[in-house]
């Protein structure tokens, strides 16, 4: 017998080119918008200035506008702060490497066609001689960094988003411009550290901020837009005025304190393995192999990864378990950024009980209204997802759980029903569907309170006792009066293809399914464990890495680049070893892990790539060589369906079942599946990055990148090789 899984998935079927089918005589035509009440507010802050608690200013006076340029002004230097730690009812000190001394960077907001203006300085110190250089692809010399417009489709050369340029330390400077198209999407995109070797230690000390992509596109406008619409435009109350806004940077920030200032000795307990700090010590990021790839065996035989034994918490927004007001019926779009790089974030909303219970989660006593003890299982909240890393999806996805893996965005419209106080959770699951290696937490994801969410009943006139879809659907409806009849019925239906992410050059509704192949492509993922196993030889190229800090090496494989005979390849800059594609390609990447030989393992990782984001065409079940998917998109029913009592989870997979053909920049990837993507490379020569996401992967080489050579380039090749065949029969007739 089956019984539904703690997450439940909805995807309401698309219409993409259902204007032209159910209203034929509307197929070119513009409409009005006379009656249309969307105004786009002139001040960025005008969102968050809707929230009931105060937000974060910190470096705020460092983002400024002048017309279509938005300049940013970083110093990255140490800072010291206070994180509070609610298990010790306490601040800890921390000494951390952070942007304008902010335990989260300031946010930027920009628009379509404007340049973003970014000048990095770093004021960190030059880094110890024994710890910078090491060899490649050893984590070191984490001082030297650079910065990443993380799901941004800008240039990658020059002094675009171009992360092979390091900025130095003790004064280094840089001066980043970005030339944003006209026809970028709106959305939720981030930025933070990547100097390859120190962007693990970069992230997780908070070089890390929101980046926020504003749409005010209309569908009237769509002809002189190129067919862009922002689902911005329709997220309004009848009277023009926008919903509020709430942007989440989830962070994970694993701060421990020393024996000395070497950093050398993480303080544990020696019992359980627990970080301890002494009482004013101040915690850092300093020591990769202690703060992100050990481990410990308990006695009893429980295992735990770093990120358990540290004790952190999930921050949002620098905040430690927050308390969020929100008004009984209202509906807000909560920006939610995946930017911690230790665990999957399993986001959930329930409503808080009373009652008490050892196994349960208890709401945090600050957050209570009164001495009475809480539980966080009540009645689940569900979040309607209208983007997916930061792109505007074909239809809105129900859920109770929202999956996110480290890079990820999810923008997600939500609505309380009731007052109270209710618990955002970060809920237990199965390891595999984590990013945690199996080894070391085999007993399972346990769940954790993120913040806490205050709902008060101001008697207005709209009930709270409506559904959240009713609620939703009435937002949809008030936000598109004056638009087409049948755009507002497409939303009545919680379709949003009239406002969906659609692939630059191409038109409203199209995807890449159509489109011929150029190549196949393959990124399987593995590790080559250290200290190397009997029989394990290293990749062709790789130097020894210092085994006192790595705890492997990551491979990719490609299986059109082979190198000595291996196609599975660490990171290199030896041209020999990259992926070259041109100007206009189509590629289908089969994305994957396996092991690679001798001394390699598996495990879960998180697919990203720079520049231009990729469609999911489909996910294979390897066990059957066949499709989790159902004709139309909808998951079979073993991979969202949970047995009942059952120990055998591995088809269990209900982060997979609403992806289908979703396009996004950073994807979940585990053994025993495989995801086909597509992806065209449209415009934006240069160096387009591919990696692990979960960062310390990266650093210890599961990096490589793609080559996008301008049609000047091809021609440069053909016309090379037709010289050098002129040459050779010219050569040939002398003999």
């Amino acid at each position: 017998m089956e019984a539904l899984a703690s997450s439940i998935l909805f995807c309401f079927s698309s219409a993409s080119a259902h204007a032209q089918i159910m209203f034929p005589e509307a197929k070119d035509r513009d409409f009005p918008t006379f009656n249309h009440a969307f105004r786009e507010p002139s001040h960025p802050g005008f969102w968050s200035s809707h929230l009931r608690e105060a937000q974060s200013t910190c470096g705020a006076d460092t983002v400024r506008r002048s017309g279509k340029t938005v300049t940013a002004d970083l110093t990255l230097a140490y800072s010291h702060n206070h994180i509070w730690n609610p298990q010790e009812n306490a601040n800890d000190p921390v000494r951390l490497r952070s942007y304008n001394g902010c335990l989260a960077a300031p946010t930027i907001v920009v628009s379509p066609g404007d340049e973003l203006r970014i000048n990095l300085q770093n004021s960190l110190p030059v880094d110890p001689a024994s710890d910078c250089p090491k060899t490649l692809n050893t984590p070191s010399c984490f001082n030297r960094q650079n910065l990443h417009l993380h799901g941004m489709h800008v240039s990658p050369e020059g002094h675009g988003d171009n992360v092979m340029h390091t900025v130095m330390p003790a004064g280094g400077a840089w001066d980043y411009r970005y030339a944003i198209p006209a026809t970028h999407a709106a959305g939720t995109f981030w930025y933070h550290a990547h100097e390859h070797g120190a962007t693990s230690i970069g992230v997780a000390s908070g070089e890390e901020g929101a980046l926020i992509v504003r749409g005010r596109r209309r569908y009237a406008d769509r002809a002189r837009n190129d067919g862009v619409v922002d689902i911005d435009t329709v997220l309004h109350d009848r009277y023009g005025m926008p919903v509020a806004e709430r942007i989440m940077l989830f962070e994970q920030i694993p701060y421990g304190c020393f024996s000395d200032a070497s950093h050398r000795t993480l303080l544990q307990d020696s019992t359980t393995g627990t970080w301890t700090c002494p009482k004013g010590a101040e915690g850092g990021v300093e020591n990769f192999r202690s703060q992100f790839i050990s481990s410990r065996t308990n006695a009893d035989g429980t295992r735990h990864d770093a990120w358990m034994l540290s004790g952190r918490y999930t921050l949002v927004n620098g905040e430690t378990q927050p308390v969020l007001h929100v008004r009984v019926g209202e509906v807000e779009r909560w920006r939610m950024i995946a930017g911690g790089g230790h665990d999957t974030l399993n986001v959930q909303i329930v409503k808080a009980r009373f009652g008490d219970g050892e196994k349960r989660l208890r709401l945090p006593l600050y957050a209570r209204h009164s001495s009475a003890e809480m539980t966080c299982d009540g009645e689940a909240v569900e979040q309607y997802e209208i983007a997916a890393d930061g792109l505007t999806r074909q239809n809105i996805s129900r859920k109770d759980i929202n999956y996110l893996y480290p890079g990820q965005r999810s923008d997600a419209l939500v609505t309380f029903r009731q007052p109270g106080l209710y618990c955002v959770i970060d809920q237990g699951g199965d390891t595999l569907n984590t990013i945690i290696p199996l080894r070391s937490r085999p007993q399972g994801k346990s769940p954790s309170v993120i913040a806490v969410v205050s709902v008060d009943d101001d008697n207005t006139a709209h009930s709270g006792r409506q559904s959240g879809t009713t609620q939703i659907r009435r937002l949809l409806q008030e936000g598109s009066e004056g638009l087409p009849a049948f755009v507002k019925a497409r939303l009545a239906g919680f379709d949003l293809s009239d406002f969906a992410y659609f692939p630059e050059g191409m038109q409203p509704g199209q995807d890449l399914s159509d489109l011929s192949v150029t190549h196949r492509p393959t990124a399987f993922f593995a590790a080559l464990t250290m200290p190397l196993a009997s029989g394990a030889v290293l990749p062709p190229g790789q130097a020894m890495p210092d085994t006192g800090i790595n705890g492997m090496i990551g491979l990719i494989q490609n299986e059109l680049v082979t190198v000595g005979g291996a196609s599975a390849l660490p990171f290199s800059m030896d041209p020999t070893h990259i992926y070259h594609v041109h100007l206009g390609d189509v590629d289908e990447w089969r994305i994957g892990t396996r092991t690679m030989g001798a001394g390699t393992t598996t495990g879960q990782h998180v697919f990203h790539i720079h520049v231009n984001p990729v469609e999911i065409m489909d996910i294979i079940d390897d066990s059957t060589g066949e499709s989790i998917f159902m004709p139309g998109g909808r998951c079979k029913l073993q991979y969202r369906l949970q047995e009942a009592g059952s120990t055998d989870d591995s088809t269990y997979s209900p982060e997979f079942c609403d992806q289908y053909h979703v396009f996004r920049d950073s994807l979940f990837v585990k053994p025993g599946f495989e995801t086909v993507v597509r992806t065209r490379y449209e415009d934006f020569p240069g160096d387009a990055m591919l990696h692990c996401h979960i960062l310390d992967h990266e650093d210890q080489g599961m990096m490589t990148y793609v080559s996008i050579d301008s049609d000047q380039t091809r021609q440069m090749s053909a016309m090379s090789a037709a010289g050098m065949s002129t040459m050779e029969h010219e050569h040939s007739g002398e003999m």
